[in-house]
């Protein structure tokens, strides 16, 4: 017997849902991090806190330097949004 699935919708908790994404950065940092060593690949991750801070990941160093500029710059969430979920852009 398999598990039910759960409809998945935002948390309207403030309080709540930060604390999950706290909790789901994690793993999915851990994630990355190990399909990184798994895969001997370079991987990123960037994302964006329900509060608008940016959380980021490299698996190496070569990337740190495209991060840094990113939070110098600090890309409006709007706009990557808008670009990662146009579907001319995928």
């Amino acid at each position: 017997m398999g598990r039910v699935k759960l409809q998945i919708k935002r948390i309207e908790n403030i309080t709540n849902r930060q604390v999950t994404f706290s909790k789901r950065r994690n793993g999915l940092i851990k994630k990355a991090y190990e399909l990184a060593i798994l895969c001997d690949i370079d991987i990123a991750l960037i994302m964006f806190s329900p509060s608008g801070r940016l959380s980021h990941f490299s698996g190496k160093r070569r990337f740190a330097p495209f991060v840094s500029l990113l939070q110098t710059l600090f890309i409006p969430r709007v706009i990557v949004k808008s670009f990662c979920f146009n579907k001319s852009n995928v």
